[in-house]
């Protein structure tokens, strides 16, 4: 028999250090973006501007899909966590007197 162990402390440890990482990650990609912004002002042709402005929507789009794909990870890992305590202490009563 394979023995099943949960460290939920640890679970739920994760989930809040996913959610600030993923914080932090939106505070730098917004940082970078108004740095980068700042220097489009000093674009000297529209080529070079369209160059950025299309390098950056690729940047926003790759961005965004990455922030749901650890968004969605974090709910999973809280989720998890969540239904298995709920199962773990279904099982529990089970065997209460």
């Amino acid at each position: 028999m394979t023995l099943i162990k949960y460290d939920f402390a640890s679970l739920e440890r994760l989930t809040t250090d996913l959610g600030s990482q993923f914080q932090r990650l939106e505070t730098l990609a917004s940082d970078l973006k108004r740095q980068v912004t700042a220097l489009g002002d000093n674009w000297q042709s529209a080529q070079g501007a369209t160059s950025y402005q299309t390098a950056q929507a690729t940047w926003d789009r790759v961005f965004t899909e990455a922030r749901g794909n650890l968004t969605s990870l974090k709910t999973a890992v809280h989720n998890a966590s969540t239904n298995m305590s709920s199962t773990d202490q279904a099982v529990a009563r089970n065997f209460s007197v």
